[in-house]
Formats: structure tokens, C-alpha cells, sequence
């Protein structure tokens, strides 16, 4: 049997059950299908969300005469004939009471006004939806009706006893069994006559607890919970239930027949036995440790159980219990010192620091926390504990105050500190424990170095609070080491030594003449730095096979950048920045570019080398070459803006370049175009100005003014010829302005260039600015500029489509009966609008009119503009030529009476 006939078989159970219980019924009998049925007013629970289908079977059951004793076809046919019942549906604030299918259904009301109907609907919910209460029910399809009472969920019922005694059940590791207590409560204290039956799933059982640190009581979880108390807004813990006479709270969760319900109770709960425990009287242990000075904790505790504990009953072993001593605090939380129970190994409570167990008298605590079967035990008590000789290090004779200890240092000039802490500890320490080697001492320093405070770190501490890092000059050296198994840690006093630097003075010399060529990565640039300008033979250097680029800092001679409304200009503070550049004081310094640079080289030093002194040089930096492609692509007009952005133009390498783009060519309209799409920056007012103010000068029309009034391309190719032409006689403020804009000369070349190559390009032909928004087939031209490449160029062809699909003419207005009078078609709007995907905001400037037809007086009319006003018989034809857009012809005859 499927889930879903098994829910409804139990359904079917539960209506009958019901209908068991109502006194009396007001039978009806009433003609279906192949059979006659007697219908009787009943309670049915119906959950919400129970399916049509579903509810008709639940209504068959509880409102027709022996259903339950009918065949499984008869019961079907009822079924699928189906219910209606009597409801009320609304409409906004409207109401309409009427019949309808117990799945939901919609009603109508019909009202006339002013001589018209109007309807109104009203949605009436299914049955399973609606509120609970007393519903009018029929056979669907028949007038007579019995009174159904609908009901969600049954209300349950919890009886509890008296005066009950449950015994508290425990794990095997001492804690609550919560759960067997929850079955052993539901067992022993819930009534038999419970409805419905109480379970471990369908229950939740809870007793009303004591916060251990505040006089605050919750129902909580009998394992114990985290509560927040809302007087102090603070989460407290409380504990698992324990032994005596306990409130209790058993709640029946609800399902989807029964309501959820509570009830309380008092019950007593008993505890497990204690353990019997022998113990010592004055134990004592010795600490134990491993040859690396570590205290060895297991066996610590193994001997501290030894010493105190004698036997148990039940037996147990170290293993079993917790074992603390009552440590003082070596740091303290603001300034105050504490105590607290702590493992022998020591930690952190509250703030405070507590060590390990060590030698003397100590307070002890051992504890169990429990069984299946027995209570919790502890003990308590003093003991004595002892442990190991003095550590077997001195200072060599003749160490003094001040003596000079030479640094060790790496490949990369950092310091090795590992070598340098054998240095020391082999320059100033002695074993007198031939077994026992120095190396073994652990070498710090002490990070204040006035000596005044004890603040031991590391020789390559890089924590950040830490200023005082180890290094040439004094420092005040201090020796530790963990002791081992028959000796304790070592105490010896600080040295104070100078740290001094013997390795070789280094010199770097740089060649004359040098020149590499311009790369976007600066990596590229150092290495030809590396290779080129350094003079290897007249240089105090290691042997160049050995070296890398890391082993030198290159830098030019930089000024910083101003970024005013995307103009880059030169901000006239100097200084030496990495080839790459960066941000100095807010400064901002770009990579070295195309040039004559001045650079700055100087050797980092190595294991064997000191640092050099910087050394200063010339070099020329050549411009590098760019190639530049267009990738021929076709769009919609009404797309170039937003597709003809990044990927149209690509450059190699890919760095960033103005990238000027010429597009001409033949429009829709059989008409020479041509668009200049300027650089993004070109939107810039700042930039702007200064080209403005640079063409002003110059005698020729501003940008502004050719952008916004247009130009035309024997315009636009006198203005770059003569500035082309002029070339180094530009007077120096023009020159100035063209390099405060990143115009090159030669940028200006290829812009001329790409202008003549553009085939039967008149000078009459009117420039744009931007992208072409005319369908056409269009020449692509693409000019870099950047200061520190040639300039580039390269071709390709665009494709600017007009759109045919979505593309409509639809009239303004309607001729009601196709005619007009004559004073009407005076005022009547005869065109048509266009419109593409249903919008109408666009160029209407290709669509045309033709009107034709004859005067009442047979007079012939004609005209593309004007429609007719006379009465006569007419045709309008509305077409569109050109544009972006093509639409479909439109005609409509009309007539025009007097």
C-alpha cells in the first residue's frame, strides 16, 4: 500500500472513529451515480493542506451511512462525485455566501446600472483552509445538505500520578542518561489514560532548575542547559537534574491530529552508592621529567595516585579521576594576585596566570566524577614534593662586560641567527657536565636594552610590540635552558656584548651609455638594468654567476603624478622610487617610462659583503612597439555604445593606451559618415579645458565646439595638419598642454593618416563624435598613444545592423466606420508612430507618408505631408526608408463626409 492510501485509509479510520462519538445525526438520502445514499450531519478532522481528494474521502466517511461497509468501488464513486458545502467568499472588503466544490471555488454577483451589468468574483477558500466551526455539506450536483463540523486538530490530554519515585539512571563515565531517564518518567509517572499515547519523540520533558550563580528558576532540559537571564541579559548555565523531589514538566508536542498540551508534577528522584577509598597519611612524590626537561604529566600523576590512594571499592586507576593542585598565580588580572585549582600542569583562569606543580608542600585534590552505579568521590589534602639538581652551565673565564661577538649573516644579508647563537654560546659558556653539550642552551636577548626589565625574546623576534629588535651594537644576552631528567632549567646571569660586522666593503660602478627598450613589466626592465649598466669588471662585487636582481636595489630618479580630473600632470616633487614605482607621503610616483633616466644601484650585501654605497648613473630608456587590432564585428545601431567597449580594440602588449578610433563609411541612408570615438578620458571637463585652451591658441576651433556643433573632415584635417606640420616650432605653452593631456605628436600623424586612407572621403563630410548610431558598413581605424610606445595602428570593419524583428508602425489614431467628417479631419492626427519591441522612443525621422484618392468632386489628391481635410474617398501608405529601424508598410482607406 502506497503512503498516500494509507494516509487516506487512516483518515477514513479516524472520521468514523469521530462520528462514533456524535449523538445525533439528521439523516438524508439522495440519488448518485448507481446507488442510493443516506447522508448524516458529522465531525470530521480535516489538517490544512489536505488535498481535494483526500477531504472527499474523509467527508464520505464521516457523513455517509455505512461507508466503511461498502465496496471499494461504491466508496470510489462517491468519492469522485464528490462535495460541495456552503461558505463565504470575498472580494476586497465584499462578501458573497454560495455553494461551491469543497477544493475552493469562485462565485459571481451581477448588478445593472445605468443600463449595463457589471459582475463581480469573490474567491471562497477550500474547505481544508478554512477555520474550524460548522459548514452546510451536500453531494455535489444534488440540493440536499447535512451540517459538517470541521475540525483541525483534537485537543490531547495528560494525566500524571502521584507520589512517584524514579531512580536516576547514569552512563558508564558517571554522567545523566538523560534519555533513560526521559523513558524511565514517561514509564512510571504519565497516566495510562493519556490521550494520545506520550512517547520519547512526541514528548518534551523538563524540571524547573536552580541557577548555580544567581537566585533566578527555569524549566530547563533534564541533562541541564545555557539559559539567558533577562534581569542581567547574561547566560548562566544550569545543571543536570539531581537526586531529591523535583518539579517536572511533561509536554506533549502536538501532531497533526492532537493539539500540544502540558502538565506538571512533583517526583522524587534517588541517587547511586559512594565508593569505599583507602588513602595515605603525609604522601610524598618526586617529580619526574624526560631528558628535554619536559615534566612528564602521566607519570607525575600516576605517582601522585600512588602516594595518597591505597585502594577503592569499586577499583579505580589514575586514568579514572581528575587530579588538580591549588596553584598560586604568577601574573594577575589588573594587578591583583589569586588562587584556583588547576591541573599540575598549570594554565589560565580569569585572567591569571598559574604554573606547574613544583617542589615544597602542595594542596592536592583528587576526583571521580561518577558511574553507571556509583556517586561521584573526592579527596584532599597536602603533599610533599621533590625534584632535581642545579643545571650544569657556566660563563667561560675571561667573558667581560662590553666583548665583541662577531654577526653571522645569510645570502640576503638578513642576519642568520642560528649561527649567530652558536657565536655566542661558543664564546661565552662552558659545560661542566662533559655528557651535556652547550649546544643544547637556548640563546635570547633582552628586547629592553637599558637591562632595567627582564623582556627575553628570541634573536629573530619580529613581533610588532616589540621595538628593540637584536643587531649590531650592544645587547644584553641571556641564556635558557629546560633542564632535563636529573638537572632544572638554568639560571645564569645576562652578559652584555657588542655585536660587530666583519665582512667585506663592497662598491658598485656603472657603465656609460647604457639604453634598454620600454616594458609594461618593470621586472623585465631591471633585468636588462642588470644586464646592461652595471660595470662588472671595475665593481667590488661578488661574481656575477652568483647573483640575481635580488641581490640589488635599482631605483630612478622620479617625479610624482597629479591626477586632476583624469589629467595626469607632473607634480615637481622629486625622488628615488623602485623601478615599478608607488606611493610615498601620499605622493604618487609611476613606473619609469620612455626616456633619458637617471638611476640609482646599489648592492644589498650578502654573507661575505657588506651593503654598497648607492651610486648614481644615466640611462636611456627606449620606446617600445605596440601592435593594435580590431576585431570586425557586426551590432544593432542601437547596441555601440555598450558592446563596442573592451575586446573590440585589443592591443599587444596590453598595456593601458588613449586609444583613438576612426570609423567611416556608407549609411542605410546612402551617405558618407564619419565618427571620431575619443578616448574615455576625453569626457573630462579638466581635459577638455586644456585641449580647448591649447586649439584656442593655436587659432583653430576648440574640441568642445567641433563636439558640439560638429566639424567636418577637411576641417578636422587642417586643424592636425598644421599642428603636425608646426611640429617643434609649437610655441613651448601648446607643446605643455599637449603633454599635460598625453597627446603624441606622432598620435596625431596616425589620426591624419587613417582620415586620408578613408576611401572617396570628401571634406565636406560632416564628423561625429562617438560611436556610429546609423546602420552602415563602416572602415574601423584604431591609434594608440602612450608616451612610452610608438604609436600603433590597426584596421577592421564594423557592421552597424538595422533591426527588422519587433519592429512595428502603428496608427495614432483609429477612423471609427472609416470615416471622418471634414471639421474632424481638420483636428484628426492621420500618422503613425514606430515603434520597436513596443517602445516608441525612438527616431521617427525615416518614416514616411503617402496620401492618395479623389475629392467628392473627382478631383485627384496627392501629397507626402499634408493629409486631406476635403470629403472625398482616400489611401494613406505609411513606409520606412533608411533609418535603424525597418517596419512593414501600413495602408488604410478612409472617407471624408461634409
Amino acid at each position: 500500500m502506497t503512503g498516500k492510501k494509507l494516509q487516506r485509509v487512516l483518515a477514513c479510520l479516524l472520521a468514523v472513529l469521530l462520528l462514533s462519538q456524535v449523538g445525533a445525526f439528521s439523516p438524508a438520502v439522495f440519488a448518485a451515480d448507481d446507488g442510493s445514499y443516506t447522508l448524516h450531519d458529522g465531525t470530521a478532522v480535516i489538517p490544512a493542506g489536505t488535498s481535494a481528494d483526500d477531504v472527499n474521502r474523509i467527508l464520505a466517511a464521516a457523513l455517509v451511512e455505512g461507508f466503511d461497509q461498502m465496496t471499494t468501488e461504491d466508496q470510489d464513486a462517491i468519492v469522485k462525485k464528490g462535495f460541495e458545502y456552503y461558505c463565504e467568499g470575498k472580494n476586497g472588503v465584499l462578501k458573497n455566501t454560495d455553494w461551491g466544490l469543497i477544493g475552493g471555488f469562485q462565485s459571481k454577483t451581477e448588478k445593472t446600472a445605468f443600463g449595463k451589468v457589471f459582475t463581480t468574483y469573490y474567491d471562497h477558500p477550500a474547505l481544508a483552509a478554512n477555520k474550524d466551526g460548522d459548514y452546510k455539506v451536500r453531494l455535489a450536483g444534488t440540493t440536499q445538505e447535512v451540517t459538517l463540523t470541521k475540525a483541525e486538530k483534537l485537543s490531547s490530554s495528560i494525566t500524571l500520578k502521584e507520589g512517584v519515585s524514579v531512580k536516576l539512571p547514569y552512563n558508564e563515565d558517571g554522567t545523566l542518561n538523560a534519555d533513560a531517564l526521559r523513558a524511565a518518567i514517561l514509564q512510571q509517572v504519565v497516566s495510562e489514560d493519556t490521550t494520545p499515547a506520550l512517547t520519547t519523540e512526541n514528548t518534551e520533558i523538563k524540571y524547573y532548575a536552580s541557577s548555580a550563580l544567581v537566585d533566578y528558576k527555569e524549566w530547563v532540559k533534564l541533562e541541564g542547559e545555557y539559559k539567558t537571564i533577562p534581569m542581567i541579559n547574561k547566560e548562566i548555565g544550569y545543571p543536570a537534574i539531581s537526586a531529591g523531589d523535583q518539579q517536572i514538566q511533561i509536554s506533549f508536542k502536538g501532531d497533526d491530529t492532537y493539539k500540544a498540551s502540558s502538565e506538571t508534577t512533583t517526583v522524587t528522584f534517588t541517587e547511586r552508592p559512594g565508593i569505599e577509598a583507602m588513602t595515605k597519611e603525609n604522601p610524598t612524590f618526586k617529580l619526574a621529567f624526560t631528558a628535554d626537561g619536559e615534566a612528564i604529566y602521566d607519570n607525575i600523576r600516576q605517582q601522585v595516585w600512588d602516594a595518597v590512594v591505597v585502594s577503592t571499592n569499586p577499583a579505580l586507576t589514575v586514568d579514572d579521576v581528575t587530579i588538580e593542585y591549588y596553584a598560586t598565580a604568577t601574573t594577575g588580572a589588573h594587578g591583583e594576585w589569586g588562587h584556583a585549582w588547576m591541573p599540575l600542569e598549570g594554565g589560565t583562569k580569569d585572567l591569571r596566570t598559574y604554573p606547574a606543580i613544583g617542589e615544597g608542600t602542595q594542596k592536592v585534590r583528587i576526583t571521580w566524577g561518577g558511574s553507571k552505579d556509583y556517586a561521584p568521590w573526592s579527596w584532599e589534602g597536602d603533599v610533599v614534593v621533590t625534584g632535581r639538581a642545579d643545571a650544569p652551565f657556566r660563563l667561560k673565564e675571561g667573558v667581560t662586560e662590553g666583548m665583541t661577538v662577531a654577526m653571522v649573516y645569510n645570502r640576503d644579508q638578513s642576519i642568520n641567527y642560528e649561527a649567530t647563537a652558536q657565536a655566542l654560546r661558543e664564546a661565552l659558556l662552558e659545560s661542566t657536565d662533559p655528557n651535556i653539550s652547550i649546544d643544547d642552551v637556548t640563546v635570547q636577548y633582552n628586547a629592553d636594552i637599558t637591562g632595567i626589565t627582564k623582556n627575553y625574546k628570541p634573536l629573530d623576534c619580529n613581533e610588532t610590540l616589540v621595538l628593540v629588535k637584536f643587531g649590531l651594537g650592544n645587547q644584553i644576552i641571556h641564556f635558557a635552558w629546560n633542564g632535563n631528567a636529573n638537572y632544572k632549567p638554568l639560571k645564569l646571569d645576562d652578559v652584555k656584548v657588542n655585536m660587530d660586522d666583519h665582512r667585506i666593503a663592497s662598491a658598485v660602478v656603472l657603465k656609460s651609455g647604457a639604453s634598454i627598450t620600454y616594458n609594461m613589466d618593470a621586472n623585465v626592465m631591471l633585468q636588462a638594468i642588470f644586464e646592461n649598466l652595471i660595470d662588472w669588471d671595475a665593481s667590488t662585487l661578488p661574481e656575477k654567476s652568483t647573483l640575481t636582481l635580488d641581490d640589488f636595489t635599482i631605483e630612478y630618479y622620479a617625479e610624482n603624478e597629479v591626477e586632476i580630473d583624469g589629467m595626469t600632470t607632473g607634480g615637481k616633487v622629486y625622488r628615488y622610487m623602485p623601478i615599478e614605482g608607488g606611493t610615498v607621503n601620499f605622493l604618487n610616483y609611476p613606473q619609469m617610462g620612455a626616456g633619458e633616466q637617471q638611476i640609482r644601484v646599489t648592492f644589498n650585501g650578502d654573507e661575505a659583503y657588506r651593503p654598497s654605497t648607492p651610486v648614481e648613473g644615466n640611462l636611456t630608456v627606449n620606446k617600445a612597439k605596440v601592435s593594435v587590432k580590431v576585431h570586425s564585428t557586426s551590432i544593432y545601431a542601437d547596441e555601440a555604445k555598450d558592446k563596442l567597449g573592451e575586446g573590440f580594440v585589443t592591443t599587444d602588449p596590453a598595456d593601458k593606451f588613449d586609444i583613438y578610433t576612426i570609423y567611416g563609411g556608407m549609411t542605410s541612408d546612402v551617405t558618407t559618415s564619419v565618427f571620431v570615438q575619443l578616448p574615455e578620458r576625453y569626457t573630462n571637463t579638466a581635459l577638455i579645458k586644456a585641449i580647448d585652451w591649447a586649439l584656442e591658441q593655436a587659432g583653430q576651433p576648440t574640441l568642445t565646439e567641433m563636439m558640439n556643433n560638429g566639424t567636418t573632415v577637411g576641417q578636422l584635417r587642417k586643424i592636425l595638419s598644421d599642428v603636425i606640420s608646426r611640429g617643434a616650432d609649437l610655441p613651448q605653452f601648446i607643446k605643455d598642454a599637449l603633454k599635460n593631456a598625453n597627446i603624441d605628436i606622432d598620435t596625431l600623424v596616425k589620426l591624419n593618416e587613417a582620415l586620408n586612407k578613408l576611401p572617396g572621403l570628401l571634406d565636406n563630410v560632416r564628423v561625429a563624435f562617438g560611436t556610429p548610431d546609423q546602420a552602415g558598413i563602416y572602415t574601423v581605424y584604431a591609434i594608440t598613444n602612450n608616451k612610452n610606445y610608438e604609436t600603433g595602428v590597426g584596421t577592421g570593419m564594423l557592421l552597424v545592423k538595422k533591426h527588422y524583428s519587433g519592429v512595428k508602425l502603428q496608427w495614432n489614431q483609429t477612423i471609427p466606420n472609416g470615416k471622418l467628417t471634414a471639421e474632424e479631419a481638420t483636428n484628426f492626427d492621420f500618422k503613425a508612430t514606430l515603434s520597436y519591441n513596443g517602445n516608441s522612443d525612438i527616431s521617427q525621422d525615416n518614416v514616411h507618408y503617402l496620401y492618395s484618392g479623389f475629392t467628392s468632386k473627382w478631383r485627384p489628391y496627392s501629397s507626402t505631408t499634408t493629409p486631406p481635410t476635403e470629403p472625398g474617398h482616400y489611401v494613406v501608405t505609411v513606409v520606412t526608408l533608411g533609418g535603424n529601424y525597418q517596419a512593414a508598410p501600413i495602408t488604410r482607406a478612409f472617407q471624408i463626409t461634409k
